[in-house]
């Protein structure tokens, strides 16, 4: 008995931003448009870890390592009032993304239904993004340069396709944007 062809109902295209993933956005967006399939698009800034040790109170001592607090607290603040200035500025760069993509595909494309920016790692962000979602397809683009770049470039790729049960869509980008 053959199975039922699956239905492509909700789509998540992930991006860098960069000038070439406009090319894999265009497969993004022309499935939704063939399928009439909702179309989220993920850009996630990626987190880098801090780590302080316990044991920095017992060196420092209890006076310096109260400033040392003190400072990271001021830092992390600024770091996330800066970030949700980027989130904008983001946001804004996904617009224009939306806007050249429908320019070069006739305007006829539906618009996604969401854009998220968010921050974390980015693998578990795409994942967690498609299984909360329900998502029927990921879309992806990839640089593949040469044999070396390729396995260290498409690490994101990789992770992605073994850790999700979502098909993905591989799109090679092209080397020029």
């Amino acid at each position: 008995m053959a199975s039922p062809i699956p239905q492509i109902k909700r789509i998540l295209f992930t991006t860098d931003l960069s000038n070439q993933a406009g090319y894999a956005f265009d497969y993004a967006l022309g499935l939704s448009s063939q399928y009439g399939a909702g179309l989220t698009i993920l850009f996630v800034m990626e987190d880098t870890p801090q780590v302080h040790p316990q044991d920095f109170k017992d060196f420092l001592g209890e006076k310096r390592w109260a400033e040392v607090q003190k400072s990271l607290e001021d830092e992390a603040r600024q770091t996330l009032i800066g970030k949700k200035r980027e989130g904008v500025m983001i946001r804004q760069k996904l617009e224009e993304m939306l806007a050249a993509a429908q320019g070069r595909l006739g305007g006829s494309n539906r618009p996604p239904d969401r854009m998220v920016v968010t921050h974390g790692d980015v693998i578990e962000c795409i994942v967690n993004e498609a299984r909360s979602h329900q998502i029927d397809l990921i879309v992806m683009g990839y640089h593949a340069k040469g044999r070396l770049e390729e396995a260290v470039t498409g690490s994101i790729s990789r992770s992605v396709l073994r850790k999700t049960e979502v098909p993905v869509l591989l799109v090679k980008l092209p080397e020029d944007g």
